[in-house]
């Protein structure tokens, strides 16, 4: 009698699980947030499935494949859950963080050997939730080869605008770090309104000095746009970027002196172009920041300190540099060598939290066109 017993719920349980191994009437959607290590899974929220008693965060395995930066293999990981608890009208997962962005997981399982029915994968997950990136919204100017994610709050008097140029590589400028998310962030937004515009810049288009050049006439385009709507303040809008970002933020500034109030270029990519170099001499009423770490592997700091000497030079008064020492550069994270995914070339790293990143907030808010 006991055996029919086990045999029977065996049986139940295999029926309330659908062929995807999905429970039926379950919705999974990921809660993800962009922090200094990209796009990361807060928690895996399941509805319509009540949590056993008993489980714990022991009871769960998460494991799966990912690909990386310039990588086309995958590879496998692995991951810790920190807590599993129950919510109303289902349950919630909270994984460790994870070893890989989110946006390069490929695959992924998350089981529970002592409850199978709670286990799913990633083609059971219906809904990715990302806080703050899911703010802005697409914005395509064919014309000017031009493809940007805005962000601009609701207000009804102009406010100033920071245009942020990714790296070489990071087409996935809103997930991949934190240099645009910061400036559209609630907490910041009520400190410093501003409008974000964050051009995405495929590999083969970016090493073209022809079509950059392109792209900045579309987002100039996007900003009187947003000038003539009452939406801009022609008098504050800023460039930035890291790596070829920056050296994209710099190029911005010599196309257009007169409207690039002001500079702030993490480890700028200046020694890529000739054109961003050349001209620096030009830029003697823009203010500038470069911040660089003392070791980066991948652009040496003499191209930043060269930079700020040529526009000191030239008659700049209003330049600064920051060369971040590799004690800071490991307490914020990085390890030293290109090898790693967060080098020291990432000065984003420390340059874009915290007490830092309010820092060069409020000196790039603090400057305006005469």
């Amino acid at each position: 009698m006991r055996k029919r017993a086990v045999l029977l719920m065996a049986i139940l349980t295999l029926l309330s699980i659908g062929p995807s191994g999905l429970a039926e009437g379950r919705e999974i959607s990921v809660q993800t947030s962009v922090t200094k290590w990209g796009q990361m899974p807060e928690s895996f929220d399941i509805a319509g499935q009540a949590l056993p008693e008993g489980v714990t965060a022991a009871d769960f395995a998460i494991a799966g494949e990912a690909t990386a930066w310039g990588a086309t293999a995958a590879h496998p990981f692995a991951c810790a859950v920190q807590a599993v608890e129950a919510t109303e009208g289902g349950w919630r997962l909270i994984p460790e963080r994870f070893p890989d962005k989110y946006f390069y997981v490929k695959k992924l399982e998350i089981s529970c050997a002592a409850h199978p029915e709670l286990s799913f994968t990633m083609a059971d997950i219906a809904h990715t939730v990302t806080a703050t990136a899911d703010d802005f919204t697409p914005y395509e100017d064919a014309d000017h080869m031009l493809t940007a994610h805005v962000y601009s709050p609701d207000l009804d008097a102009p406010c100033p605008v920071v245009i942020v140029f990714h790296g070489y590589g990071d087409t996935e400028n809103l997930l991949t770090y934190r240099t645009a998310i910061p400036w559209a962030e609630p907490e910041n937004q009520a400190a410093r309104p501003c409008t974000v515009i964050a051009p995405t810049i495929p590999d083969q288009v970016y090493t073209s000095e022809f079509a950059r050049s392109k792209i900045f006439e579309g987002v100039m385009a996007c900003v009187d746009g947003l000038i003539e709507a009452g939406k801009a303040d022609p008098k504050r809008i800023y460039a930035m970027g890291n790596s070829f970002g920056g050296m994209s933020s710099f190029e911005l500034a010599e196309q257009y002196p007169d409207k690039i109030a002001a500079v702030l270029a993490l480890c700028p990519a200046l020694n890529y172009s000739a054109h961003a170099t050349q001209r620096l001499g030009e830029l003697t009423d823009i203010p500038v920041a470069i911040a660089q770490a003392e070791h980066d592997e991948t652009i040496p700091v003499e191209v930043g300190r060269g930079a700020a000497d040529a526009l000191i030079a030239a008659g700049n008064p209003n330049v600064a540099l920051r060369c971040y020492t590799d004690e800071e550069m490991n307490a914020a994270g990085a390890t030293l060598g290109s090898e790693n995914t967060y080098s020291f070339h990432h000065v984003e790293l420390a340059a874009m939290e915290g007490e830092e990143y309010r820092r060069y907030a409020e000196w790039l808010f603090a400057q305006e066109k005469e």
